[in-house]
């Protein structure tokens, strides 16, 4: 980092938060809108919509449930970028998802999300006029056989199965998202080389999150299935502690007299789960989408050190946002390259602009799958010299027998004196928590069936288990490879790639002092140094896609030759079917492709453009 840049990236920082704030108010109040409009056509009545008790429940809702959400995930932005990551990678489906249960981060998000959601089933149906004999979802009922009103079993099922809701909707996202862009959304490449409007990219994005939530609703079965299997002994529990006649009692468990109607009562919870869903979803791809598109240059005093401060930022969302500006510069805005070029000047030591800017560049594509650095090997120990040994001092002559006779007898030695006990330590509580029950299970299962599949015969194993399903869950995944170790980094070194070459190309007629050439040879290294290293990870998890679909091809033969001894058709199992390869080739193409084609044309153009003028590049 050059030595006379502000530290950290200050300037562009603040310069940054203030340009997005309208952006946060616009995530509000969509969110508000959306809320209010959803709630509406969930309730089916149109005069909702100006209903004051549905205005003040949309209030609530935004204050106390969306508001705390978004305000969280900024914080864990801007302040706690980072995730720890795993211990080891997990490159197959069974380790991801064991690497899920393991880590304490996806529990905390999946417990807030869930208590969120639980908030705002409370207060989506408290705030409605639904308080009624005929009110299915009413928080309270009014049982005549009783007398009075009593809290009403759908609403808290539907407050049980929201926060259910809620908490795989989190780990839904966990699963789809590496950890690395779990606090920092990832940067869309293409939404600064192509400039779209926020409304078209948020409308593109809610059409991949809003089914992928709504497809969850079906594994709500099993949190209803195990209420229905448990509801007489938990509410039987339940009364034990409460009493049978409480003032309490009414408060906190049903009435019973009226008939029980599962089916009914999942049909009518399932548009409030549908509506829980979608507006999480909502709330999150507005936060990904709005906090992460690229801004539209902001004025300041000085452009150029405020764009070299955001490049040389550690924070990658800053850096981001600062290399988006970068490639706007390069590819659109001419004035503005033109103020980069001129400033050559070294005032009070800050470097050349254009030197500082490429050094930038370089090295995000050289950490670019760099190998991590060895750590530094101990010092070793200072080598014998045959230098000659000083004297030790004179040492006391032992006493004589006389002497000792003549001072009479000693006296016994005292005993060691103890140390005073240390205080005891406040040892932390061994209470067990929820993560470690939870994490003592899931290996108390996986040493059940390792133990019970040790026992099982090969034969037997191959039946019950085929090598399809096996590897579904033990081969290395091509998605979870590609997006663990590029996707974070994607967006930043395709804008330093193509930043680099529309600077270096608008440098033969913009440049008027020559300082872009002395560095053509070692941008054009970088660009290549990048390249082949995106190349070998696409060959290695090529390779492991290969071999896995090798071996799915020998079960299938397998499977038609057995077919074929019994005079079974065999045509149905098909020994060409490559779905890992496949996979490695969908998600390339959407999502690497293009980094790949940046680095690759970026280096070939920089040396087409210098090769007439004889720069070595």
């Amino acid at each position: 980092m050059p030595p006379a840049m502000a530290p950290a990236g200050g300037p562009y920082r603040a310069l940054l938060k203030h340009a997005l704030r309208p952006r946060q108010q616009r995530i509000l109040l969509l969110c508000a809108l959306a809320t209010h409009i959803l709630t509406c056509a969930a309730l089916g009545a149109p005069l909702a919509l100006v209903r004051a008790s549905t205005l003040v429940g949309t209030a609530a809702i935004l204050a106390l449930v969306l508001l705390p959400l978004l305000l969280e995930r900024r914080h864990r932005l801007i302040y706690a970028p980072d995730v720890p990551a795993a211990p080891t990678p997990a490159v197959t489906r069974g380790a991801h998802w064991l690497d899920l249960l393991r880590c304490a981060p996806a529990w905390t998000r999946a417990g807030r999300q869930a208590g969120a959601a639980a908030l705002f089933a409370v207060l989506s149906r408290a705030s409605r006029r639904t308080h009624g004999t005929g009110a299915t979802l009413a928080p309270a009922t009014y049982v005549a056989s009783h007398g009075a009103h009593y809290v009403n079993e759908t609403f808290l099922v539907l407050v049980y199965l929201a926060a259910c809701a809620g908490a795989l909707l989190a780990w839904s996202d966990a699963r789809h998202t590496p950890r690395a862009c779990w606090n920092v959304p990832p940067f869309d490449p293409d939404a600064a080389l192509h400039p779209v409007s926020l409304r078209v990219r948020t409308l593109r994005t809610l059409g991949v999150r809003v089914p992928r939530a709504l497809a969850l609703l079906p594994w709500l079965a099993a949190p209803y299935g195990t209420y229905l299997a448990t509801r007489d002994a938990f509410w039987s529990a339940v009364l034990r502690v409460v009493g049978v006649d409480t003032v309490v009692r009414p408060y906190v468990v049903p009435s019973f007299r009226p008939a029980f109607r599962p089916g009914h009562m999942l049909l009518a919870v399932l548009p409030p789960l549908a509506l829980v869903l979608v507006l999480f979803a909502l709330a999150h791809t507005l936060f990904d989408v709005y906090w992460t598109h690229p801004l539209p240059a902001a004025p300041a005093r000085d452009p150029n050190a405020t764009l070299l401060a955001g490049l040389h930022d550690p924070h990658p969302f800053f850096a981001a946002h600062a290399y988006s500006e970068l490639v706007r510069i390069a590819m659109y805005d001419a004035p503005r390259r033109a103020v980069l070029f001129a400033d050559v000047q070294r005032l009070h030591g800050r470097p050349v602009a254009w030197h500082a800017v490429a050094t930038a560049c370089i090295q995000r594509l050289d950490a670019f799958l760099a190998e991590p650095r060895a750590a530094p090997a101990p010092p070793a120990p200072p080598a014998r010299t045959d230098a000659p040994r000083a004297p030790d001092a004179p040492r006391e002559a032992a006493p004589s027998i006389w002497t000792a006779l003549a001072q009479g007898p000693r006296p016994a030695p005292a005993a060691p004196r103890a140390a005073p006990a240390a205080p005891a330590a406040a040892t932390p509580s061994a209470g067990p928590t929820l993560y470690n029950v939870l994490r003592i299970a899931v290996y108390a299962v996986r040493a059940a069936l390792a133990r019970v599949l040790r026992a099982v015969p090969s034969d037997a194993k191959h039946a019950l288990v085929p090598q399809a399903l096996h590897l579904a869950f033990t081969a290395p995944s091509p998605t979870l490879v590609l997006d663990a170790e590029l996707l974070a980094p994607r967006a930043v070194v395709c804008w330093a790639a193509l930043g680099l070459e529309h600077l270096v190309a608008a440098s033969l007629t913009e440049d008027a002092y020559g300082s872009v050439q002395k560095d053509v040879a070692r941008v054009v290294r970088a660009l290549l140094r990048a390249h082949e290293r995106l190349q070998g990870v696409q060959q290695r998890v090529e390779r492991a896609a290969l071999d896995a679909d090798h071996q799915l091809v020998r079960e299938a033969r397998v499977v038609r030759g057995a077919l074929r001894e019994v005079g079974a058709d065999a045509a149905t199992f098909s020994t060409t079917y490559a779905p890992f390869f496949h996979e490695l080739q969908t998600t390339w193409q959407a999502h690497y492709a293009g980094l790949d084609a940046a680095l690759a044309h970026s280096a070939q153009q920089i040396v087409q453009t210098f090769a007439p003028y004889g720069i070595e590049t």
